[in-house]
């Protein structure tokens, strides 16, 4: 999703991690749009998500801004550390 207000943001992560699903609500909560790529089900975004965090998952890892050149990367952000990197704080 597309929204000129915020910057483009993908979340990789797992359902099963709470920091994961805080995240997603504290977005959602803000009416922030985002993409989100469960790395435990895509063979792909296991990979990126390895190649971003030195072989491990660390998530949520948030990519802020183009995906393939992001201009933040976000691992395990806080909720106040996620609105001050996309404006809302």
């Amino acid at each position: 999703m597309t929204d000129p207000t915020f910057p483009s943001i993908l979340i990789l992560g797992r359902d099963s991690c709470h920091d994961t699903t805080r995240s997603r609500a504290f977005l959602d909560a803000h009416h922030v749009p985002f993409d989100y790529r469960r790395v435990d089900e895509s063979p792909t975004a296991d990979a990126w998500i390895r190649r971003l965090n030195e072989g491990s998952w660390r998530t949520p890892t948030i990519l802020i801004g183009d995906p393939l050149a992001p201009t933040t990367i976000l691992r395990e952000p806080t909720d106040d550390e996620l609105g001050a990197a996309i404006g809302l704080g």
